[in-house]
């Protein structure tokens, strides 16, 4: 694998192999990033020497086009952080990369107290030039974490017209809030936040919203006191707003790092969107928007807790009501019961549904499809055994569409098996009815699946 030199450009250090009696580059397993390439070049705002570590993609080609992956490493780190450790977002982030044959780049970009100030930010716009003079990049995703995670929402801010695609593991995206490492934060950015204010908002996403037309992914957790979550969350809930494509993991009980899965998880959906690789699931109901369940996608991915969840929705037109599901959170296993209540708290019908592995969707028809009355109020439910997904925010106000009205999410730590009936923070818990609106005008009759 050569490496094509340029102007302003020296190679560094090159991991290699010595076969009989000559240096080779280390053999490429499939599947697997390239070997670690550690290179220099010469940074135009300051003359310093800069570093970053390439890997190219299985099989590359230097005559085909790749995108580009840049990996930024958290605070009192370097480029090796991202392009060797085993570390959740990390392996991720290479895996990933090999997986849709990207270059892969881990740059210093001022280590190793960044945190994406002027100068960091002019070395990435200079890596970006360098590497599209010397192979063929197509699009550009940026994935970091810790300060890494804030310095690619911070970039991301200030460039949104390079990034196809970005992911943030356990950052932040509000300088004038945060409040830890001020003094590497300080040298980076060239005062104090009160001595240069427009500074510290310029490089905080979250006044930045407008920027994120691409998609995004944030993980986060709720306990870390490192870079606490809540800017991040904020952020989240504004994209939401603007119907941008974002996806929020956040671990209630998690702290200051995102595992494997996680990661894999939000890196899988900024690159599935932004290569048009992800296609809305047939089962998925939409609202009028077009968009999937409410126009939302579960943000919280794995809640914890064993709890009674459900949805409370109303009849606008008769109809009948064919199929109960719900949204299976990755780690919960065993088989579900879904029960459907009507408005005096009367078990109307329920149906199991197999265990099934893994995330995602889970839907199981009525034997016979319950025809429903305008007016009629009802509450499907389920119990999750050990993890559940949610969405806070998605019933500000009911969500009137075809002849359901969807009001509330609803649950119950209390009662299981039983009509939950409390709300928290207009959640969603992603339960939901396969519902068909009557073809005529007049109520269908009423019927209870045996």
């Amino acid at each position: 694998m050569k490496h094509c030199n340029h102007a302003g450009v020296t190679p560094a250090k090159v991991w290699l192999g010595l076969v009989g009696g000559a240096l080779l580059p280390l053999a490429v397993c499939a599947g697997e990033l390239g070997t670690p390439r550690d290179l220099t070049f010469t940074a135009k705002i300051d003359q310093t020497v800069q570093r970053y570590v390439l890997r190219l993609p299985p099989d590359f080609s230097a005559a085909e086009s790749h995108h580009l992956m840049i990996a930024l490493h958290g605070h009192g780190a370097d480029r090796w952080q991202y392009a060797t450790d085993k570390f959740g977002s990390a392996i991720a982030a290479r895996k990933m990369a090999a997986k849709h044959g990207m270059i892969y780049v881990s740059p210093d970009y001022r280590a190793k107290t960044s945190w994406m100030g002027p100068k960091a930010e002019a070395d990435m716009l200079q890596l970006i030039d360098i590497l599209r003079d010397t192979y063929r990049i197509d699009r550009v995703f940026l994935v970091g974490e810790s300060m890494g995670g804030s310095s690619v929402l911070t970039f991301t801010a200030l460039h949104p017209d390079l990034v196809a695609g970005v992911c943030s593991c356990n950052g932040t995206a509000n300088h004038l809030e945060y409040d830890h490492f001020q003094d590497a934060i300080r040298a980076s950015f060239g005062g104090t936040k009160t001595e240069i204010p427009l500074e510290y908002k310029k490089r905080s996403a979250e006044y930045h919203p407008e920027a994120f037309t691409m998609p995004v992914a944030i993980t986060a957790g709720g306990q870390d006191k490192s870079v606490p979550p809540d800017s991040v969350k904020r952020l989240a809930g504004i994209l939401r707003k603007l119907d941008r494509k974002v996806l929020l993991i956040l671990r209630e009980e998690g702290g200051h790092s995102t595992t494997i899965d996680d990661a894999t998880t939000a890196l899988e959906f900024v690159i599935g969107h932004a290569l048009g690789l992800v296609s809305a699931p047939p089962p998925e109901p939409v609202a009028e928007d077009g968009m999937l369940l409410y126009g939302r996608s579960p943000e919280t991915l794995d809640a914890k807790g064993r709890v009674e969840l459900g949805l409370r929705f109303s009849i606008t037109k008769p109809g009948r009501i064919n199929a109960l599901r719900f949204y299976q959170a990755r780690s919960e296993t065993g088989s579900h019961t879904l029960r459907l209540w009507d408005s005096d708290g009367i078990l109307q019908c329920s149906a199991e549904i197999p265990e099934k592995p893994g995330g995602g969707w889970r839907s199981v028809a009525l034997p016979k499809p319950l025809g429903v009355r305008t007016g009629e109020m009802f509450t499907v439910s389920y119990t999750a055994g050990s993890h559940y997904v949610a969405t806070e925010g998605v019933f500000p106000s009911p969500i009137v569409h075809d002849g359901i009205r969807r009001e509330a999410g609803l649950y119950s730590f209390e009662d299981l098996g039983r009509l939950p009936s409390k709300i928290y923070k207009q959640m969603s818990y992603f339960v939901d009815v396969d519902y068909e609106p009557a073809v005529k005008s007049d109520d269908p009759e009423r019927g209870t699946p045996k």
